[in-house]
């Protein structure tokens, strides 16, 4: 078999416009730093939890697998990143079967984010109508909230995300940036709000609460436990920091060695000083024992954001900092899109899906795959209405599979390390086997993180996940036998490097 017939064609057809600020901000997008400071780990702190202490550990036993993932985007620039690693260091099978899981699981998740976007609009309209008295924004946001205008926002925000990037791979790209700045600039601003508050706060946030509906919890627990403190460690690190892999699955259209050498750490570091920030003023302003005690007893309301919202005091602010919330949740909506489109575009790229979906517009737009996601979406989005809000959440304990998909890449990066004899990837490799080993046990067995449950696993997450990983395993082995009887051997794909 001749080595230009290996791949669909001799070049991906991708453009290389992909800045420094494009990739920080996917990336930044993948982490999720600004849910992190809503509802996504707060809501389980412990009595004696220290999220700042928690985040910093969390943020150091990520530097292994941000070195493993800074070595591989500088040796292997490829549309569809850790999926070429693992594909090409350990089996092609192994490529596949994980990364179409992880894709399968992406989709699920950006659904649900989708659908529950209505929840922060919801909460955002509720709080600035409950602060001033408008009785009209608490009745929309609670109607966007109910079930149908929930499936018609939803999918109405991804056709349009999807629309701007078939128009133009470029436009996509920039949408990322800006929902990415405008989120940041938002979460300074709220950063600010509550600093030039942290005087007589026990005052200011009294109606504050009552906006919220909740009262002023007393805490009575120790002021640190290390226990406590590394029961968060697996929030922080299965929902934040290990989300790295945007910026490499996009590595073939990134110009410039700089944007390619340093998108990782940058959007890691950047990452933890937006998480420690908010924790950290957080306790400043409110104590620890007080902000503590909200948390545990009022997770899901009591947020950094909602807090920031309430002592702004002014309705332009309270607009401003409920917009960037908002916005956090179509920014990871955007860089989904983008993400999801180059892995299968290099899955199809190898022949292992089909063809159509390697196929590149002029303006270098992965068309078919934006379809194909829009349409993944959509039927997601149709099972949770069907499902019902409360069944469908069952779908986020397919995290599990995140953690299973990590660990494999760790594998991929100690396998290639011992064998080009690398001082660095040796031990950051191993490193990261230990503890991604650790967290696909607790997501397994955790009953927080949602495959699990008190009375034993979640039927409907172990169906999404069984079935995820066994239809995975069915295209790879179809797709094997369909390249065969052409006369093409997908074991020889998988020995060369894809073409730029």
């Amino acid at each position: 078999m001749e080595k230009s017939n290996i791949f669909v064609r001799e070049s991906s057809g991708l453009i290389k416009q992909v800045n420094m600020l494009d990739v920080i901000m996917l990336n930044v997008g993948n982490m999720s730093a600004g849910l992190a400071l809503y509802t996504g780990i707060t809501p389980y702190v412990q009595p004696g939890s220290n999220l700042l202490v928690a985040t910093l550990i969390g943020f150091i036993l990520a530097i292994p697998q941000a070195l493993i993932y800074t070595y591989f985007i500088r040796k292997v620039p490829r549309t569809g990143g850790d999926y070429v690693w693992i594909s090409r260091t350990l089996h092609g099978s192994i490529g596949v079967i994980m990364a179409l899981s992880l894709m399968i699981e992406s989709v699920a998740y950006f659904a649900l984010t989708a659908f529950f976007a209505s929840s922060a609009i919801q909460s955002v309209l509720a709080e600035i109508g409950s602060l001033n008295g408008q009785t009209s924004l608490i009745n929309l946001g609670n109607y966007l909230a109910s079930p149908i205008p929930s499936f018609i926002l939803a999918f109405a925000v991804m056709a349009i995300i999807v629309a701007i990037n078939i128009i133009k791979a470029k436009w996509g790209y920039s949408l990322i940036s800006i929902l990415g700045l405008f989120s940041l600039f938002t979460t300074i601003l709220a950063m600010g709000v509550l600093a030039l508050n942290a005087g007589d706060f026990s005052i200011k946030i009294q109606p504050v609460l009552k906006a919220l509906n909740i009262t002023y919890v007393t805490y009575n627990g120790p002021s640190f436990n290390w226990n406590a403190t590394l029961f968060m460690l697996p929030f922080l690190a299965l929902y934040t920091f290990p989300w790295m892999q945007a910026g490499p699955a996009v590595a073939a259209e990134i110009k410039g060695k700089n944007a390619l050498k340093y998108n990782v750490f940058i959007s890691l570091i950047l990452t933890f000083i937006i998480v420690e920030a908010g924790y950290g003023l957080m306790y400043y302003v409110g104590g620890y024992g007080f902000t503590t005690a909200e948390y545990m007893q009022n997770g899901f309301v009591y947020t950094f954001w909602s807090v920031a919202i309430g002592l702004a005091n002014n309705i332009v602010l309270e607009w401003i900092i409920g917009l960037g919330l908002i916005v956090w949740e179509f920014f990871i909506l955007a860089y989904g899109v983008i993400v999801f489109s180059r892995y299968i575009f290099a899955m199809a790229f190898d022949r292992v899906l089909p063809s159509i979906f390697a196929s590149v517009s002029k303006n270098g737009s992965p068309v078919y795959t934006h379809l194909l996601d829009l349409g993944l979406v959509t039927m997601f989005l149709a099972v949770i209405y069907f499902l019902g809000s409360s069944n469908a959440l069952s779908l986020y304990g397919a995290t599990i599979l995140g953690a299973l998909y990590f660990l494999v890449v760790s594998i991929a990066g100690l396998r290639h390390g011992i064998k080009n004899n690398n001082s660095i990837l040796i031990p950051a490799s191993v490193i990261s086997i230990v503890y991604f080993a650790y967290l696909t046990y607790v997501s397994g067995t955790n009953p927080d993180f949602g495959f699990m449950t008190s009375s034993g696993v979640d039927f409907i997450t172990l169906v999404f996940v069984l079935g995820t990983l066994i239809g995975s395993v069915i295209v790879y082995i179809v797709s094997y036998i369909h390249n065969k009887s052409k006369g093409v051997d997908l074991n020889l794909v998988y020995k060369e490097i894809p073409p730029e």
